[in-house]
């Protein structure tokens, strides 16, 4: 099994609905995070982006900066694991499909 079929499919948070997907960022990077489908500017819930050359970022540790929860993570398991993570530490704010 992949890891990122452990990832919740649909997150309700303050009842809007986000997906999970995967895409390619404007600087040619892989994905994986949670947007909402019907919002037209894709604004993203939470992600991190695939960066084997980098450190890898937990998504905390962006909060404040300017691409906030935005984490990085050098392959797509790490970061289906820093997904993971995240909605489990945020469960209480979360309803996971």
């Amino acid at each position: 099994m992949n890891k990122i079929e452990l990832l919740p499919r649909d997150i309700y948070y303050k009842d809007d609905l986000y997906q999970v997907g995967m895409w390619v960022t404007a600087f040619g990077r892989l994905c994986i995070g949670y947007r909402n489908p019907l919002d037209v500017h894709h604004k993203d819930l939470f992600s991190v982006c695939v960066e084997p050359e980098n450190t890898p970022r937990s998504i905390p540790s962006t909060i404040g900066f300017l691409n906030e929860y935005i984490g990085n993570a050098v392959s797509v398991d790490d970061a289906c694991e820093e997904l993971l993570d995240w909605i489990d530490k945020n469960k209480d704010d979360f309803k996971c499909y």
